[in-house]
């Protein structure tokens, strides 16, 4: 009988490798909106400067043109719901400020906001990591290795 832990544990690498760098895109676009603007522009050119980038990163990987179509869709769906969560933070984080600087503090109040954003940053964890393993599996185990090494090699620069 053969072992297959080492196989499974490069597997498991590679599918990280390719979730962190997929990661690291969307993360980069949410920060930015975060900071209250985009660096390239408003909300719609950073998607797409964002997704220019993990296209190119296919391409360098050998990915086919309907592996790249289903990745983008995959991203850009992904990246509008996040972005409208983002406005939903940011609208949660005026009413925290509104509060906190209130004649009364409204402590349970506050705490309801808090306690509503965790919930909601656990569903956007859980939504970002879905698409993150949706574009994982569009990869085949050979692209996925290949990416890998595109990302170490970004890493070392």
């Amino acid at each position: 009988m053969t072992d297959t832990r080492p196989s499974r544990l490069r597997r498991g690498l590679k599918i990280t490798a390719f979730a962190a760098a997929a990661l690291a895109v969307v993360g980069v676009a949410l920060a930015s909106a975060h900071a209250g603007m985009w660096h390239h522009g408003s909300g719609a050119e950073a998607m797409e400067m964002h997704l220019e980038h993990v296209q190119a990163m296919l391409t360098k990987v050998g990915a086919s043109d309907a592996q790249k179509t289903q990745i983008d869709g995959i991203f850009k769906a992904t990246m509008t719901d996040l972005q409208a969560a983002h406005e939903q933070h940011f609208g949660a984080l005026k009413q925290i400020h509104e509060l906190l600087l209130a004649p009364t503090v409204d402590r349970a109040k506050i705490e309801e906001i808090r306690a509503a954003q965790l919930r909601s940053f656990d569903q956007e964890s859980q939504r970002l990591l879905t698409a993150l393993d949706d574009a994982a599996e569009v990869l085949t185990p050979e692209q996925r290795a290949a990416l890998k090494t595109e990302i170490d090699a970004h890493h070392q620069r």
